[in-house]
């Protein structure tokens, strides 16, 4: 998947380094958690960093196969890129329902999920471990950006 970026007159190209799909099942997320690692290890990324990248990966994911697949089966992609500077950029994408986890996890949704009879999905991790994280729903498929720079949140 490429991706393209205006940058004043002069437009660039980003391709994705490498990239994994699996079936939207519980039973996947060691996998993309084995692929997050391997990736952010070859790069020099610490142990500290990496066990934090785990651990919002595992959030994101449990996320996304929870809400956007509870009435369908469909798959997860993860594939990523080096920004300009020098941060792992994720783009976890899912074909599932429209599903903003960003949102969802926001208290004032709470009654909705309530009434839905399912817990709300938590994004504390992704926020506080993430440098940046965005949802874009674009031609029918949920897109989860993060982006995480090489020094673990704690170091900072």
């Amino acid at each position: 998947m490429d991706t393209k970026e205006e940058t004043g007159k002069q437009s660039y190209k980003r391709e994705m380094i490498d990239e994994l799909k699996e079936p939207a099942s519980l039973d996947s997320i060691s996998k993309f958690i084995d692929f997050v690692s391997h990736s952010a290890k070859q790069l020099g990324y610490s142990e500290e960093r990496i066990g934090e990248m785990e651990r919002a990966f595992t959030e994101a994911l449990t996320n996304i196969i929870t809400y956007a697949f509870r009435e369908a089966s469909g798959d997860v992609e993860i594939a990523y890129t080096i920004d300009r500077a020098d941060r792992m950029v994720f783009k976890i994408i899912d074909w599932g329902v429209p599903f903003n986890m960003l949102l969802a996890s926001d208290p004032l949704f709470k009654e909705e999920f309530l009434e839905q009879g399912i817990p709300q999905p938590s994004t504390r991790l992704i926020k506080k471990l993430t440098d940046t994280v965005e949802y874009q729903r674009l031609e029918n498929m949920n897109y989860l950006l993060a982006t995480f720079s090489p020094v673990a949140k704690g170091k900072r």
